[in-house]
């Protein structure tokens, strides 16, 4: 199988001249091969690498995204989500407010589905680690999701679980000192075939490429945008381009920076923070900023909603919260 595996390397690596991308099907049927372990170890690293240097194109994307679909559990495409979300990227500046903006949607009786990875010696704050201190528990197991789906409207699933061969390529970064192709994978996998799709990326260009990807998929819809940290969390500090995908076309609205103060970094990243903002008992600006806001583009996505109009049922959502309970409870 290895020897089969070197046409696709040839194909990319074969210089300026003599190269050229992958179709769509040449880049699903590679990255099923390396999905399965029926590459070396060292073409592997030299296909992605490759990848790397000239980036990947929507279309062979595509592909590589059909190919870890075929991968996927049926149990987890049956989960009975609403909402599809990423959390890939990891907090450093400021903490993950997004997951209140998801635990609102929850609290309103929406299914929310998270998953993700972490990178070892990141030094960044994953969801996986806040989201127990928020009131929802470690789940290791798909039943362990589907049981805790159905009681509190989340769960959160590692990619371990979801689709552990992409988890490890993700994981080669201590190997590599660079990311692959493998972190966008995991932001647009919508493992559960939820009708909605919602990714965050922080590089320039990612949400355009993202939503050029999304248009090949008109089975669901989908949000992308460039989010605080690369995470799905709009950062009201800046202007910020929604790409909301629909039956193969993409909108363009334009979520206009709040006019205040720019928000210094957070001294202690705690969940703790986290809590007193959702009692009611701290008031943050960037929090409240970026919570209302991540809101309103959720809801644009789900409910076909103009911004304006969102705005208004984001603010409300966020006022009819229980601040007496854990955000999850």
């Amino acid at each position: 199988m290895s020897a089969i595996f070197s046409q696709y390397i040839k194909i990319i690596g074969k210089g300026q001249k003599g190269s050229r991308s992958l179709t769509q099907r040449e880049a699903y049927d590679a990255m099923k091969m390396v999905l399965a372990g029926q590459v070396t170890g060292e073409q592997r690293g030299a296909f992605l690498m490759l990848l790397r240097t000239r980036e990947e194109t929507p279309e062979e994307i595509a592909g590589f995204l059909q190919a870890c679909r075929t991968l996927i559990h049926h149990d987890v495409a049956a989960l009975d989500s609403s909402l599809d979300v990423g959390c890939y990227a990891g907090k450093r500046r400021q903490l993950p407010w997004y997951l209140l903006s998801l635990a609102c949607l929850a609290g309103a009786g929406y299914k929310v589905f998270m998953h993700g990875a972490h990178e070892p010696g990141s030094g960044r704050l994953y969801a996986s680690y806040v989201l127990p201190e928020l009131g929802l528990p470690q789940v290791m197991s798909v039943e362990q999701a589907k049981q805790q789906l159905q009681q509190q409207n989340a769960t959160y699933l590692d990619l371990s679980v979801v689709l552990k061969p992409l988890d490890d390529i993700i994981k080669l970064r201590e190997v590599f000192g660079l990311r692959s192709c493998a972190n966008t994978l995991g932001r647009l996998l919508n493992p559960t075939q939820s009708m909605f799709s919602v990714q965050g990326v922080f590089h320039t260009g990612l949400d355009e490429k993202h939503a050029r990807v999304n248009e090949l998929f008109g089975d669901y819809d989908a949000l992308c945008f460039r989010g605080d940290g690369g995470d799905p969390e709009v950062n009201r500090e800046r202007d910020t381009v929604l790409h909301i995908t629909r039956k193969g076309a993409t909108e363009k609205v334009n979520f206009a920076a709040f006019n205040g103060d720019w928000a210094l970094k957070e001294r202690y990243m705690t969940a703790d923070t986290m809590l007193a903002v959702w009692s009611g008992e701290q008031s943050h600006r960037y929090a409240g900023q970026s919570i209302a806001g991540t809101l309103t583009a959720l809801l644009m996505l789900r409910e076909s909603l103009d911004l304006v109009t969102a705005q208004q049922q984001a603010e409300a959502l966020w006022a009819q919260r229980d601040k007496s309970a854990l955000p999850f409870a």
